[in-house]
């Protein structure tokens, strides 16, 4: 928009796709706790099975994508709230909606949490205060747990305001009018940020924890470049204006580079669960890799603007409801998941229809459990 304003009209589809999004947020945390590779609170299941192999090619296609696309999103809204609140207010909404969730998190909720969960599962017997100073330290450091991202959207905010007073200019987005990228740009887009993604994982391969903040360092190319593109995408109004002819291109290219997938794992050893050449170093399953995760992950997002925004924009009262309990999903769904996983265990199931099962409950409950939480007095002014 020319003027920089806000869109006047509420954008439903990207509310559509944030109620998605954490629904697969929920779904690979349960897709871990009953096989894939990962690293979750609660597993149920481990070793290689044919199950763990279905289900880690879920959570790997899931990944290509989801939360990049968290990123790009929340950042295409930052730049016209800033321009709307000025520097100071800001900041400090950012701090009280960001912060304030960081700090209980830490210093209270992952504590407890995981000090009952060891009681639960019989890994841990002493008491909490021990616990609490001794052994949560050395095992979550501080403990953000999925809030990690919260922790990074903040760190991402504050460099973007930071670069804003700088320039000293007010602007929608770091870009000024600029037209929708074309097929090849985002084609060699996501060529580049694979290839910048198989450098970094020759030191940093998937699986690797920045111990302090518990951070997937692998994944940060995506993460910071999307970011970026988010701040961009808002001058230039991109979300809205994907052409139907490349949405088209994007989401059948996204559908052949998902059905691809299972080619990659007769690269490695999968029989003995040695996916290490796909994960990092320097190997060419690696860069393969990357660059099969990036241009599915890229495709998969442009496609699904495209179809939401002509297919999916518009709003019921539930759809209403979920989109503004998703934060508050994403914050408290391990306080559900577990327990409820726990709480399953007993329920002999083959892994898969399990999952699927606590799949269906859980994402009903963890919205449910949201919105209760949301009507308590003031608790919207954080949540």
């Amino acid at each position: 928009m020319s003027d920089g304003a806000f869109p006047p009209v509420r954008l439903f589809f990207i509310d559509n796709i944030r109620i998605i999004l954490i629904c697969l947020v929920i779904l690979t945390h349960l897709a871990i706790t009953y096989g894939a590779v990962g690293s979750w609170y609660y597993k149920e299941v481990s070793g290689v099975s044919v199950s763990a192999v279905l289900l880690t090619l879920l959570t790997s296609l899931f990944q290509t994508f989801f939360m990049g696309f968290f990123f790009l999103i929340s950042a295409y809204f930052i730049p016209s709230s800033l321009n709307r609140k000025g520097t100071l207010l800001f900041v400090r909404d950012r701090f009280v909606r960001l912060g304030i969730p960081l700090f209980v998190w830490v210093l209270a909720i992952s504590p407890i949490f995981g000090y009952v969960g060891a009681r639960v599962l019989g890994a841990y017997i002493g008491s909490f205060s021990t616990w609490y100073t001794t052994v949560q330290p050395t095992i979550h450091y501080l403990g953000l747990g999925p809030l990690w991202f919260v922790f990074s959207l903040l760190v991402f905010t504050l460099a973007y305001v930071a670069w804003r007073m700088v320039r000293r200019e007010k602007v929608q987005g770091i870009s000024g009018s600029r037209n929708f990228p074309a097929l090849p740009t985002i084609l060699l887009f996501a060529i580049l940020l694979g290839i910048v993604s198989f450098v970094i994982r020759i030191l940093f391969p998937i699986g690797y924890e920045w111990e302090l903040f518990s951070l997937q360092v692998p994944y940060y190319p995506q993460y910071i470049a999307l970011f970026i593109i988010g701040l961009i995408a808002a001058g230039n109004d991109w979300l809205i204006r994907v052409p139907s002819s490349t949405g088209k291109i994007c989401a059948c290219l996204a559908l052949a580079f998902a059905m691809l997938q299972p080619l990659l794992l007769l690269t490695v050893n999968c029989s003995a669960g040695d996916l290490s050449p796909l994960l990092g170093g320097f190997h060419w399953q690696s860069l393969v890799y990357s660059l099969w995760e990036q241009m599915t992950g890229i495709m998969i997002i442009i496609g699904l603007l495209w179809l939401f925004r002509e297919r999916v924009n518009h709003q019921d009262p539930v759809a209403k409801a979920a989109a503004a309990d998703t934060y508050t999903v994403y914050i408290i769904h391990p306080l559900i998941l577990v327990p409820l996983a726990i709480g399953l265990q007993s329920l002999l199931l083959p892994p898969i229809p399990k999952f699927i099962l606590v799949s269906a409950l859980a994402i009903p409950l963890c919205f449910l459990i949201a919105h209760l939480i949301r009507a308590l007095p003031g608790v919207t002014r954080v949540l």
